[in-house]
């Protein structure tokens, strides 16, 4: 399996500090944003992963990121000249996916517990269809909402609905088959001009093909992308790092590992 990185957004729930830095490149705590993603990609056993990144930011990861690959990783920095929403990011990515599986993250989201590394194992493990995981929020109005029935499965996904019917949204982070481009190529732009990673994964629940994996709060996910949840984030980052005396999000300590 390979990854992507969706880094290529305009930023601006984080003006003025993203004038001119993409905000993945923002410390969280004592490291990059772009860190959290990389190293738990990393301790999932994915070593080749895409960073899509706009043209504002291009030279500053590859200055950023160039020696990881002494590390023994295969990071390519990919431009998006034209960023149209998180499914671009795949389309723009496609020579590096080459019909393999994939596991596409939002390069703004951070996660961290026990239960979810073992879910998101068996989610990096998938022979087929989509995994994607979902987490119980207070606003799910910001964020693509799953919909279930009484036996707990989902019925639909929506994106930012105004009355949501539930109260878990779905995280970014997904893990697809080797259908992932050709459901991408079929995604059209959305009132938004974008398009959306929730039509993508409708493709996938429409053929029976979806799981979701409902987190519970002993985890912890955050959407990193807001003042407020870069703030939180490094926060619990700073109080675990000191509680277990344990690295969270260094690199190089998970390639060590693998």
């Amino acid at each position: 399996m390979v990854a992507v990185i969706a880094c290529a957004g305009k930023s601006t729930r984080l003006y003025p500090c993203t004038n001119f830095l993409s905000k993945q490149l923002l410390p969280l705590y004592d490291k990059p944003l772009i860190y959290y993603p990389i190293s738990m990609l990393v301790n999932a056993g994915i070593k080749d992963i895409a960073i899509v990144v706009n043209d504002e930011n291009y030279d500053l990861y590859k200055r950023q990121l160039k020696d990881f690959d002494k590390l023994g990783l295969n990071i390519q920095i990919i431009l998006d000249p034209k960023p149209q929403g998180t499914v671009g990011a795949l389309k723009v990515a496609a020579d590096f996916i080459k019909g393999q599986k994939v596991c596409f993250v939002l390069g703004d989201n951070f996660f961290y517990g026990k239960e979810f590394e073992e879910e998101f194992q068996k989610a990096v493990n998938l022979t087929s269809g989509a995994y994607c995981f979902g987490y119980p929020v207070k606003n799910p109005s910001a964020y693509g909402v799953a919909s279930f029935d009484k036996k707990g499965n989902v019925t639909k996904l929506v994106e930012k609905p105004k009355n949501p019917e539930s109260n878990m949204c779905v995280t970014g982070l997904y893990c697809y088959d080797e259908k992932c481009l050709e459901y991408a190529n079929k995604c059209e732009l959305s009132n938004r001009n974008e398009y959306e990673v929730t039509d993508l994964n409708m493709m996938y629940l429409k053929e029976n093909n979806l799981k979701l994996a409902k987190m519970s709060k002993k985890n912890y996910w955050l959407d990193a992308g807001t003042s407020e949840g870069l703030y939180k984030a490094s926060e619990f980052v700073y109080k675990t790092i000191k509680k277990t005396k344990k690295q969270i999000g260094c690199v190089e300590e998970a390639c060590y590992k693998q």
